[in-house]
């Protein structure tokens, strides 16, 4: 039987196993697999970046641990359990917010040309608090602008305090430091020489101590890529990809 502690610890491991719902059996045919066989095979494609098809004997076949993991992205269950647990471990008082570019082969779902860091790809929009914590993600196509994925995540977040947002200057936007602000959220963002050239009065403050919260979301970024199924984008449907990522940050909460 394929050792579990080769990829995460066995503490993490019974964690996800409690948080994910248990396969139905039907009514005829053959016995359900157990849910431990079934997430031993998606760790491994998932960390490892194996095949399918090539899975290591975990006491499930390759098609019924796919199976499962599809039907359990299609009931909206990784999703779910990611936002309970952002919502218990995190606080966004002071967050970041970033994006990166997931490179991915010409799909006609969520793919498009990053002139920024020429390439193909997928844009992964990250929410993160003080601590480096995912607070919410979002996805779009590599030639997405990163200003557009803000009012997503503010809309997902709605009820909850945000004190401070740092943003890098590909955020840069007048609107929408002065619709922040009018909301109680202050954005923290070095300016570029240039910007806001022809604003009158004082310029917008900077505030050097409170920006080290901005490389927080950079970190987290490098624990997602960590798993090597997310380093680039192979599933042709764009919901595989998500499944991937909301499991990724889900180990990410329960680690931290």
């Amino acid at each position: 039987m394929y050792d579990i502690n080769k990829l995460i610890p066995l503490r993490q491991f019974n964690l996800l196993l409690e948080l994910l719902p248990s396969p139905k059996a039907k009514k005829t045919g053959r016995p359900k697999c157990e849910k431990e066989a079934l997430l031993k095979g998606i760790l491994q494609v998932l960390i490892l970046d194996v095949p399918w098809k090539k899975i290591y004997p975990c006491g499930a076949s390759a098609s019924s641990c796919h199976r499962y993991f599809t039907e359990v992205q299609r009931r909206g269950n990784l999703h779910l359990i990611f936002t309970c647990l952002s919502n218990r471990k995190t606080n966004i008082e002071e967050c970041a917010l970033d994006t990166d570019t997931i490179n991915s082969f010409r799909f006609k779902s969520l793919t498009g040309w990053d002139g920024k860091h020429k390439k193909i790809g997928t844009k992964v929009s990250l929410l993160a608090d003080k601590n480096g914590l995912p607070v919410d993600v979002e996805f779009g196509k590599g030639n997405k602008h990163d200003l557009k994925f803000v009012d997503k995540h503010l809309q997902n977040t709605t009820g909850t305090r945000k004190n401070i947002l740092n943003l890098d200057k590909g955020y840069t936007s007048a609107g929408l430091r002065r619709s922040l602000r009018s909301s109680g959220t202050y954005v923290n963002m070095e300016m570029r020489q240039g910007d806001y050239k022809r604003k009158k009065g004082p310029k917008f403050k900077f505030k050097q101590d409170k920006y080290k919260v901005r490389f927080m979301v950079e970190r987290c970024f490098a624990w997602l890529e960590n798993f090597r199924r997310i380093r680039l984008r192979r599933e042709y449907k764009i919901t595989m990809f998500k499944a991937f990522v909301y499991l990724a940050l889900i180990i990410i909460l329960i680690r931290n």
